[in-house]
């Protein structure tokens, strides 16, 4: 056994390998060419038709083993219509009959193995829709019943939607699916022959259109008879207090099918509120004991069912007498006026009644107070209240509306103020003011004998705008009148009283001492004052340094609040003289703020400065005498000492007309012992001569003292040949005037000196002398 199973086995699997094979070779050995789908008789048909689709494939293949095909109809791409497996090359498929929902695109399919091909889209129309057919049950009716009617088309296929028809009127859609719309039921109200019919149309497909229209059903409606009457009795000159019959009834009752009997119902009914009702019974009906409010119209109304039927009358009741009226003398009244309540009935039924038939009763807040037709009282809170009256006659009562009745208040006694406050020059506000009163109030502003505003307002005060006034005496032309109530004598305040505040004029900036000018180390006093403003004043004192930018801001010293005063004073202790520069102050009160110009404060210096100062001065200048001094005494000491070495001799040189003279200087010098070369010839001064002996010195000596060495600077470019440079031994002073510049030798006399080496020290004296030397 378990040999047989595996022998089973490994057949099965040799076949199965070799049906693998096979289906890779002919898969490998074939091609589909083409599908074509055919719509016989053609692609446009009427509904009805027997339409054939045909689906045609061409295979290329090398083997002669027929090869199994699968064919697919496919609906608007997508929805598949029927397949069918088969070796054919073609396949059919029928719509029989062909239908408007049959109408769409179509597709055929093929698959064989693992290739597939489709066909070309074709376009199937079928037009019009089968026509439904229409049922009705019964065909006689009474007036409000109903039908059954039915609409069908069962050879549709598709959601369908009917359309109900009643003489020629659409009254009903409904979407079905078919074979179509079932015993709906159909009321029908209107008596006569009614005629029903249907059509219908496929949703969602309007190229089929609208179907025919089924066959017309036609239904007999009969009046029911129930149609209502209406009767009054008496039927008129009814008067209040009567009686009053009101009957509702259908007068073929009988006629009436006994199973509609039942369902009758009658209604009597006024102002849309029901009277009476009555069912399954012939009439209905109401008896009134009349009154005024009983006249208008009455509607009976007689319903099977839905079937409703109407016929109405009217009845006109006569008043008794008419409703009364409260009528209040005076009409206004003030608190502590006497005033009447009248009550009286303008009309009455001569013919049934007479004035002194009808009684009367007063009430006040739903209270009575008498009886009678009048009634007395005085104004005030007690009495006021509404007040209405009860007129009665033959058991007709009739009140009268009420009349409300309030004392008014005249206004109390009148106050008047100011709003805010009062500054000379501006306009301000003034406020008129009553405790009580009755409202509106007419309140009026009066300036003297003119008046200035008047208002009238539901409030017990009232604003006023009032013009400026120029002096504080002004004010007290201003007072209130109010009245509220034209025919009364007014209310009048007082004067008004308030204070008046004046604005600051000017400010004024004294300073003590007197002047711009204060020296440093003293007290410097400000003073600011004001010829004119209202207390309380705020005095503010700035300072602004000396040279400082106009851009920066003053410095504020003091700021005082004076209550009582139009002056304020700040006083600089021991001012510095950082503290000069610019001093102003600033005056404020509640109407406006002042600046006064400013003062420029300058600061001296201190007495012992200045003494200190002068002191230094003398000792400065007394030093620099003494200095000079010593410095003279050292130039005549040194002088004295080169005398006493030597001589010096004086040559004059050649003059000429207001040039400098020029003169050579020998120095004979012994030389000390402990003299060094450089210091010979160090000191050399000139003295200016004049003509004679007898003539004064002028001018100031010149002295210049210098190291040289031997080497003598060369005199500036002239036109006269430069001078032959000194030997050894001489030195050179150089006479000036002006430009011109000249040279002289200066010798030693004695020969045994030795002469100077170069580079030794030596010295000149420049002599000015302002007049020429005689020869």
């Amino acid at each position: 056994m378990a040999f047989s199973e595996v022998h089973v086995k490994a057949l099965f699997a040799g076949l199965l390998l070799l049906w693998h094979v096979d289906e890779a070779q002919l898969s490998s050995a074939f091609t589909i060419d083409q599908v074509n789908l055919t719509l016989v008789p053609g692609p446009a048909v009427e509904t009805g038709t027997n339409v054939r689709l045909l689906c045609h494939v061409q295979v290329s293949h090398s083997s002669e083993q027929r090869l199994v095909h699968s064919f697919s109809f496919l609906l608007n791409q997508g929805q598949v219509i029927y397949a069918k497996n088969s070796s054919d090359s073609q396949v059919e498929y029928s719509l029989t009959p062909a239908r408007a929902a049959n109408s769409g695109r179509y597709t055929c399919h093929v698959q064989v193995l693992e290739k597939e091909r489709s066909s070309q889209e074709q376009r199937l129309t079928v037009s019009g829709l089968m026509t439904p057919v229409l049922t009705v049950t019964p065909h006689v009716i009474f007036e409000g019943q109903e039908v059954k009617v039915s609409c069908l088309s069962p050879n549709e296929a598709g959601s369908l939607i009917f359309h109900l028809y009643v003489n020629g009127n659409l009254i009903r859609t409904e979407t079905k699916s078919p074979p179509g719309v079932e015993e709906v039921k159909v009321k029908l109200t209107k008596p006569g022959e009614t005629q029903i019919h249907c059509k219908m149309n496929i949703l969602g497909n309007y190229e089929a259109g609208v179907s025919n229209i089924s066959n017309v059903e036609r239904v007999t409606v009969r009046e029911l008879e129930v149609t209502p009457t209406i009767s009054f009795d008496p039927p008129s000159d009814v008067v209040e207090g009567d009686f009053l019959r009101v009957d509702c009834a259908v007068p073929k009752f009988n006629d009436i099918p006994r199973d509609a009997r039942s369902k009758l119902e009658l209604f009597l009914t006024k102002d849309g509120r029901v009277l009476k009702q009555e069912g399954g019974k012939e009439k209905c009906g109401l008896t009134l004991r009349t009154k005024s409010g009983d006249s208008g119209t009455y509607v009976c109304k007689a319903e099977i069912d839905n079937l409703q039927k109407t016929v109405s009358g009217r009845a006109l009741v006569a008043e008794l007498f008419s409703v009364p009226e409260v009528r209040v003398t005076p009409s206004v009244v003030f608190e502590g006026d006497n005033f009447t309540v009248f009550c009286s009935v303008p009309h009455v039924a001569d013919q049934r009644v007479n004035q002194s038939v009808i009684s009367y009763r007063l009430f006040r807040n739903q209270r009575e107070l008498q009886r009678g037709q009048h009634y007395m009282a005085t104004a005030g809170s007690a009495h006021d209240g509404g007040y209405f009256c009860l007129a009665e006659a033959k058991g007709i009562g009739k009140n009268s509306t009420e009349t409300i009745v309030k004392a008014k208040m005249l206004p109390s006694t009148l106050s008047i103020s100011v709003e805010g406050a009062v500054i000379l020059g501006r306009p301000f506000q003034v406020s008129c003011r009553t405790d009580r009163g009755s409202l509106p109030i007419t309140f009026t502003l009066m300036r003297g004998q003119r008046l200035a505003e008047q208002k009238q307002v539901y409030a017990l005060s009232a604003l006023f705008n009032a013009s400026a006034i120029g002096r504080k005496t002004e004010l007290l032309e201003f007072s209130c009148h109010a009245h509220n109530d034209a025919t009364r004598p007014r209310v009048i305040s007082m004067p008004l009283s308030a204070p008046v505040i004046e604005p600051v004029s000017r400010a004024m900036l004294t300073l003590e001492p007197f002047g711009g000018g204060v020296t440093e180390g003293s007290d410097l006093k400000l003073t600011c004052s004001v010829p004119q403003g209202s207390p309380p004043l705020t005095f503010t004192f700035y300072h602004s340094p000396q040279g400082a930018p106009a851009s920066r801001q003053q410095q504020q010293l003091t700021q005082t609040r004076v209550p009582g005063t139009n002056r304020a004073s700040y006083t600089v202790r021991a001012i510095a003289r950082h503290q000069a520069g610019q001093y102003q102050c600033h005056v404020a009160n509640v109407a406006n703020n002042k600046s006064s110009s400013v003062i420029h404060v300058h600061v001296k210096l201190a007495a012992w400065k200045v003494a200190l100062m002068t002191v230094c001065v003398i000792l400065l200048v007394a030093a620099i005498g003494v200095l000079l001094l010593i410095l003279i005494k050292r130039g005549s000491c040194s002088c004295s000492r080169t005398k006493k070495a030597g001589q010096l001799s004086v040559k004059p040189a050649k003059t000429r007309s207001n040039d400098p003279q020029r003169v050579s200087l020998v120095l004979e010098e012994q030389p000390a012992p402990n003299a060094t070369p450089g210091m010979l010839g160090r000191s050399v001064w000139s003295e200016r001569m004049s003509g004679s002996d007898s003539d004064s010195q002028s001018g100031e000596e010149d002295h210049s003292v210098e190291g040289q060495h031997s080497q003598v600077p060369q005199p500036p470019h002239s036109d006269m040949p430069t001078p032959t440079p000194p030997e050894t031994g001489e030195c050179t002073a150089l006479m000036t005037n002006g430009t011109d510049t000249e040279y002289s030798q200066v010798q030693t006399t004695n020969t045994d000196i030795p002469t100077q080496t170069e580079g030794a020290s030596l010295e000149y004296a420049q002599l000015n002398h302002s007049d020429p030397e005689p020869q």
